[in-house]
Parts: C-alpha cells; structure tokens; sequence
C-alpha cells in the first residue's frame, strides 16, 4: 500500500491544478525586459512567450537587461526545454546585457532548472529572491563588458612567457574569461597570450589569439582581462554560434 499523507495529496492538487501564466513586459526607459513564468508550464505556454518576446525586442535596444520572474513556476513539462533553450539562444542573437533570475530556493523548478542548466551551453545569469532584490542587483552591480558565455568544449592554449599551459574554460565574455587549469599556476599581473581553437567552420573565425593579463588566481583556476583585443563581434559571433548549435539531450 503506497503511504500517501493528506499534506502530500494536497501539495499534488496544487501542483496538477496550477495554470500556466506568462508575461513579456519591454521598459524603453530602462532598456529592460521583464519575463514572467508561473504555474506549470507547457511547450504551447513557452512558444507564446518566445513570440511576445520577439515583439518585445523590438522596442528596446541591444545591452538590455532581463529580469526574468519565475518565482511562482511550478515545473516545466520535458517537453518544454526545448523552447526554453531557443528563448536563451533568441536572448543571445540580440546581444542581450545583464540577466538576472528570481527562484525560489525550495521548488521543484528550481531543482529542474539547475540541473537543465548544467548540460546546456547559455549565458550565465545573477540570481535573486525577489523582484526588489533583482532590482537593486542591477543598481548596484557593474555593467559587464559583454555578455559571458558558459561554453563545454572549447580548449585554451595560453602561454607567459617561456611557461605554457592549457585550460578548460568556466566562462568567457568579449571581455576576458575564466579558466581551469591545475597545469600551469601564474601570478596576478601575469601578461599571457590565450589561444582560443573552435571547430573549422566555414564562415566564422575559429581560432582566436589574444593577448591577456591574470586579473584573479583561485585555486585551480584564473581570470584573465584581455588587453586591445579588436576582434570582439567576431568572437561573439562565434560564442553565440557555439551556444545556439548545442541541444542536450532531456
């Protein structure tokens, strides 16, 4: 006999009884797009709100900012994911700025979504709890100089002066990058020369060398800044390819 409590029926009603709801909000005076997804939400909910989305993209310009709401979400249905990641990948063709997610720390969502996360190649997001929270976040916080990029794949070649190492990226932006590698310790200040190999692709660059500086050291891994590196709409361009091409299998 299965052990059914009467709190877990009813946490199962609320969950099965709770309506998709989403929300595609453009604010022109502070090139903002707010997103909103509550209840449980199914492939046909996540379609509509990729093309409120595109509509919304429309009135504002690049370097928006996003705070996406998902504090009320339930769950997204499997089928799903598959939109959600073509929203992420929409977000990045129009050179999308600062994102900001509000969850819950205890939701089914929550669970999901992190565990979504972590087998897609996107763009990394700031969290929060609460919509003042996410707010004051992109008062306080630093506008980044590019949208940083969470890549699986690609190795980094980087080189100071006769030392010479190799690396696993933890993200990359336009900008600089951070890099895992227990092969090669370097120093702050530590002016290197990064070598970046993507496949061969027809049109889009895939090798990039670019001269850096370490700007953070913690443990088995750096930071690097790059230094009057001219070629940053090509390596966007690469990125952006490099995170749309890529589905994991749900």
């Amino acid at each position: 006999m299965l052990n059914v409590t009467p709190e877990k029926l009813k946490y199962n009603e609320i969950i099965a009884c709770k309506k998709p709801k989403i929300i595609a909000m453009a604010d022109m005076a502070k090139n903002r797009l707010y997103l909103t997804i509550s209840g449980n939400i199914d492939r046909k909910s996540l379609e509509k709100l990729y093309t409120d989305i595109r509509f919304c993209v429309c009135d504002i310009q690049p370097g928006f900012d996003v705070i996406e709401n998902t504090s009320e979400c339930n769950l997204l249905y499997v089928t799903s994911l598959p939109v959600y990641k073509k929203i992420i990948d929409y977000l990045i063709s129009k050179k999308v700025g600062r994102v900001i997610r509000i969850l819950k720390n205890e939701s089914i969502f929550r669970t999901q979504f992190i565990n979504f996360s972590q087998k897609i190649q996107c763009y990394k997001a700031m969290y929060a709890q609460g919509i003042e929270e996410a707010e004051e976040k992109l008062k306080i916080s630093e506008r980044r100089n590019g949208l940083r990029f969470k890549l699986y794949g690609p190795m980094m070649e980087f080189r100071a002066k006769e030392a010479y190492g190799k690396g696993f990226l933890i993200d990359i932006s336009t900008s600089g990058c951070a890099i895992e590698s227990p092969t090669l310790q370097l120093p702050i200040d530590t002016e290197i020369l990064l070598t970046l190999i993507f496949d061969k692709h027809d049109t889009l660059t895939s090798t990039f060398r670019i001269d850096a500086k370490v700007v953070r050291v913690n443990d088995d891994m750096f930071a690097a800044q790059f230094l009057n590196f001219s070629d940053k709409e090509q390596l966007y361009q690469r990125l952006a390819y490099e995170v749309g091409r890529t589905m994991c299998s749900i």
